[in-house]
């Protein structure tokens, strides 16, 4: 809803008013409109507060309505003449643990997370229950509904606004707490929910030097947060650096001689999911160091053959300057050295 407020001499007086109350095109005679509702705005105050009253009674008219469509709960006996297959798939998974006051199985079973069955059971009509399913019909916000009553803390606490809600998934696209695999997921592994959207980042993992998640030493949800983060790239920390020194603490520092890129973005070189160069690096050296080093001299020089070396083979005429580690072959620290006479990060 957008905002106005009234002015007065030179200054603001708030607060704002709904601009969606106004007369369309905003206007003088609407800002006069506004005006005559008073200045200490009693007569805005009381009329927002009908209109939140009213909204309030056809959210709740509509839940109660869309229940009373399902009508009652008829219990799991009524579910198990139907779906066997589902509810014995169902008895091993956490939900099923009545013990538990948060779980369905301490509630009303099927029906706490697919809704009343009354009408469902009478019909056999899909239509006439809360099918979580993947395939389902059901919009994923309404599907999201029946989950979020209960997964609201801890990872899930940053759902909302997050970058898979916003591309309007449901929990329904990676879980499924009827195939028995872990955490509730849809398929056997972390990594195979997640490539199944994310095909670039599943061909990365067939290059030459990548993070072992193929060979389930890490996964997915080691560095990221699917339900929602405050960094980029749903990285399960504040910001990229602190996620990769988790593991790769000897880099850490802090350092007499730092690198800045290192300290501003392991990114700037690295890339996390595969690379065809060494060491998960963006590109191959020296090239990937004279990206920032091409200052005039030895770091920026053009390493290739020159007019009075086209006889001399590659490796003779630039030596080690671009070949085996290159670069690195001399600057042996390039995360930062604390050494007195590192400051070239030699050594």
């Amino acid at each position: 809803m957008r905002l106005i407020t009234r002015t007065k001499g030179i200054g603001l007086i708030k607060p704002p008013v709904p601009f969606a109350l106004c007369p369309e095109p905003y206007s003088l005679n609407a800002h006069k409109a506004v005006m005559d509702l008073g200045g200490d705005f009693s007569g805005m105050k009381q009329l927002l507060l009908t209109c939140s009253a009213i909204i309030m009674l056809f959210i709740t008219t509509g839940f109660a309505l869309g229940n009373e469509e399902r009508g009652g709960y008829v219990g799991t006996e009524t579910c198990l003449e139907c779906h066997e297959e589902q509810y014995e798939s169902y008895l091993k998974n956490y939900h099923a643990i009545e013990g538990d006051p948060r779980t369905p199985a301490a509630k009303q079973m099927c029906e706490s997370c697919h809704g009343p069955g009354e009408i469902h059971a009478e019909e056999e009509d899909v239509e006439l229950i809360l099918a979580m399913g993947r395939d389902s019909d059901v919009p994923a916000v309404k599907k999201n509904e029946a989950c979020l009553e209960c997964h609201t803390k801890g990872k899930l606490t940053l759902w909302h606004g997050s970058t898979h809600e916003d591309r309007i998934l449901s929990c329904s696209n990676c879980h499924s707490f009827h195939k028995g695999y872990q955490k509730s997921l849809s398929k056997p592994s972390e990594i195979e929910v997640c490539v199944e959207c994310h095909q670039p980042i599943r061909s990365q993992l067939f290059r030459r030097s990548r993070h072992p998640l193929r060979e389930k030493k890490i996964k997915c949800g080691d560095c990221h947060n699917p339900h929602g983060t405050i960094a980029d790239k749903l990285v399960d920390a504040q910001y990229v650096n602190l996620k990769c020194l988790e593991c790769h603490a000897e880099v850490r520092g802090p350092f007499l001689w730092e690198h800045p890129p290192t300290v501003e973005n392991c990114l700037t070189c690295h890339t996390p999911h595969g690379s065809t160069h060494v060491a998960l690096l963006n590109g191959k050296t020296p090239y990937l160091c004279q990206r920032c080093h091409s200052n005039q001299g030895h770091a920026g020089e053009l390493y290739a053959r020159g007019a009075s070396q086209a006889n001399q083979s590659v490796y003779r005429a630039l030596n080690n300057k671009a070949f085996y580690r290159a670069c690195l072959n001399c600057h042996t620290s390039v995360h930062g050295s604390n050494h007195s006479s590192g400051k070239t990060l030699l050594r």
